[in-house]
């Protein structure tokens, strides 16, 4: 268990051990302190402050450092700056290369990579993952290992998400409504083009860089693509919070934005499963509430299936009727009668998008740490994996100097946004089966009674909902009656 430091030296020392400041600036930083700010070798509170505020670590460091946790900062060529989101096994963190790129790190706890099925599964969607090249679409750059810890490398968002947004500010105009989801949906058809699906869009998984402020019209949207369930990151958290439960046979998805056939089971649905819950997305925009609302998971299943949804223009009549009528079809109870593909459903909202609206912009990404990435990263994966990860668009250079050069030596950049510890942003992504294997399966259809655990969870659960309906209407009668 870690000692807490007691004096200035033992800060200094632990910070040596930390391997985040050079020895040079440690001796330098050390003589400011007693010479300039006249500190005391027993005030480590505010030594620690001291280091904070010139900016030769950051907080999250700092404190670390303060309660005895020297090591563990320092990640292959990544140094890990904060930590991002909530949970003890949470292991999500905001980082830095050695080139000045600042990532998203996400590593595997100990605990996980241990089982071989759990860490199969992390290093195959985060090869997955690296895949992925689209400015709505959140990238990962690299997946990798060092001294045993498995991480994924990835883009790095300043913004907030949707879900925030909504909290904010209620519900959206229509055309800055659909303008956000219009960009989804490409983002989506990336993920299509690619033979993935996502199963869980709603807008805590959407974000917006940069923050927006008075309007959304100049952000773009990013659809959180982080690969694994929270069951895998967090073993604080219930194991049924949200549904994302991988398990076979398991539903996935959060219940608001649920597809009828994703309740009935989520791992037949395609695409259009995630342009069913875009399409209750951008109901909730414009109106300011999901399609569906009830406390029962199994009622909400139930009224997605069946139940039809209040029309848009009655909760919001400056809708166009012509715009209404591309929502409901979103909303379509079958699959076949949806968009079959985002882009489709991207050209149907295109005539509603406003005039004035800035374009989704690429993640930038630093011309030395593309080149470390084309070089000495590369040599870990495959090489249709770099093909497709490393021929972006002409990058753009961010404010950080791309140089490479110790972190000591640089000056940190300035705090970034992180999601608040109540932010979600898990996301479960699969690959679609092979075409050949699904026509395979579409010939064994199921028969009627052929039923599943999830189809006589369902009709148990209603049947008992009748009964217990019927018993009370029977007690409301016999009470008015005598």
């Amino acid at each position: 268990m870690a000692t807490p430091v007691a004096s200035v030296p033992e800060y200094c020392a632990a910070v040596g051990r930390s391997k985040l400041i050079s020895e040079g600036d440690l001796r330098e930083v050390r003589r400011r302190w007693t010479t300039e700010v006249k500190g005391s070798d027993s005030d480590v509170d505010a030594f620690r402050k001291f280091l904070v505020k010139e900016r030769f670590l950051t907080e999250y460091q700092a404190a670390l450092i303060q309660r005895g946790r020297a090591e563990g900062f320092v990640v292959a060529d990544y140094v890990i700056l904060e930590r991002i989101g909530s949970g003890q096994s949470a292991g999500v963190y905001k980082a830095i290369h050695t080139s000045g790129q600042v990532v998203a790190l996400k590593v595997l706890p100990g605990s996980k990579a241990r089982d071989p099925n759990t860490l199969n599964r992390f290093q195959r969607e985060g090869r997955l993952l690296t895949q992925l090249d689209h400015p709505n679409a959140v990238r990962a750059f690299q997946v990798g290992q060092a001294g045993g810890v498995h991480f994924i490398a990835m883009e790095h968002i300043e913004g907030e998400t949707l879900d925030a947004v909504l909290d904010r500010r209620k519900r959206l105009p229509p055309a800055e409504a659909v303008r956000l989801i219009h960009q989804t949906l490409h983002g989506l058809q990336h993920l299509h083009d690619k033979r993935m699906v996502h199963r869980d869009l709603k807008p805590a998984n959407l974000m917006l860089t940069p923050q927006p402020k008075a309007d959304t019209l100049t952000s773009t949207v990013k659809v959180l693509d982080i690969g694994l369930g929270r069951e895998l990151f967090d073993e604080a958290s219930p194991a049924t919070q949200d549904l994302h439960l991988t398990s076979e046979g398991a539903l996935l998805g959060t219940p608001d934005y649920l597809a009828p056939e994703q309740a009935r089971d989520a791992r037949a649905t395609d695409i259009r499963a995630d342009i069913y819950s875009l399409g209750c997305v951008l109901y909730h925009l414009i109106t300011g509430r999901p399609p569906f609302t009830d406390r029962n998971v199994m009622a909400m299943m139930v009224k997605h299936a069946t139940a039809s949804v209040t029309p848009v223009r009655e909760l919001v009549p400056e809708v166009p009727a012509a715009l209404s009528t591309v929502i409901d079809r979103l909303l379509a109870k079958k699959a076949d009668d949806r968009p079959s593909t985002p882009a489709e459903a991207a050209e149907l909202l295109a005539p509603f998008l406003p005039q004035k609206a800035q374009r989704a912009e690429p993640a930038a990404v630093l011309p030395a740490y593309q080149e470390w990435l084309e070089s000495e990263s590369a040599m870990e994966m495959p090489a249709e994996v770099v093909k497709a990860t490393f021929t972006p668009a002409p990058v753009t250079a961010s404010p950080v100097a791309s140089k490479a050069m110790p972190l000591a030596a640089r000056p940190l950049a300035a705090p970034m946004f992180v999601p608040s510890p109540t932010t979600e942003v898990n996301v479960e992504l699969v690959t679609l089966p092979d075409p050949a294997d699904r026509e395979e399966d579409e010939e064994e259809e199921r028969g009627l009674l052929d039923l599943d655990r999830r189809d006589w969870l369902m009709l148990g659960t209603g049947g008992f909902l009748m009964l217990l309906a019927i018993a009370l209407g029977y007690t409301v009668t016999r009470l008015l009656g005598s």
